[in-house]
């Protein structure tokens, strides 16, 4: 008997309190306006995320500046590369301006994040003002000291190591591979120069990881 008149009177209330929660026209305006308020903000914070992700995913070479190296390219590094693209180039173009018209300024950097790779390719408009580019070897940038040098020089000029990139970087990178078979054909005389050990092996580590990654993701692909 005891069960049973517990059961009926939990009953009881608990439709008492649907009926009050029927009645009461301001209580169920305002759990509508909590639920559109959230509704509100979810689509804020979706928003946002993904304009993060796009500006995060800009591609390196998806510039006009990405195209233009050659024999005559300066390559700078040691400047300071916790700023944006646009102030990294900013700070480079004015501190090479006294060295004659700049036609190029490229900074390379990482397409999921945006941030610098440390270095940057400066093409000027006459051979004066490379060779006064050059003289700015050691100066001082923002507390750090660039080096500067002809990009030729430098293996930066021929590959991005340890840089994964998107599909437009990938087909640069075998544009920057035929660039360097047309520049050993014209200064070899018709023979493949050799290069340094340090660069060959440079070389094999990334054809190396390039097929691992294309492996995994095939078996990824086959396992989906």
């Amino acid at each position: 008997m005891d069960e049973s008149k517990l059961k009926r009177c939990s009953t009881s209330s608990t439709h008492a309190e649907a009926v009050d929660e029927a009645t009461d026209p301001l209580q169920n305006d305002k759990r509508e306006l909590d639920d559109s308020e959230t509704e509100v903000n979810s689509r804020k914070k979706q928003k946002q995320e993904e304009e993060t992700t796009e500006k995060k995913k800009e591609c390196c070479f998806d510039t006009k500046d990405a195209k233009g190296n050659n024999e005559r390219t300066i390559f700078v590094t040691g400047f300071d590369n916790s700023g944006s693209r646009d102030e990294i180039r900013s700070a480079l173009a004015k501190h090479f301006s006294s060295c004659g018209e700049l036609t190029r300024v490229f900074v390379h950097i990482e397409c999921e994040t945006g941030v610098s790779r440390g270095y940057a390719f400066i093409n000027l408009k006459n051979r004066v003002g490379i060779e006064a580019a050059l003289t700015l070897n050691g100066s001082d940038l923002g507390g750090r000291k660039l080096l500067v040098t002809m990009a030729r020089l430098r293996d930066e000029y021929y590959g991005h190591f340890n840089f994964k990139g998107c599909e437009i970087c990938r087909a640069s990178y075998a544009a920057g591979r035929l660039r360097l078979y047309r520049w050993n054909l014209r200064t070899g005389g018709g023979k493949f120069r050799r290069f340094s050990p340090e660069f060959e092996e440079k070389c094999r580590r990334h054809h190396e990881e390039t097929m691992a990654s294309r492996k995994m993701n095939k078996s990824k692909t086959k396992e989906g």
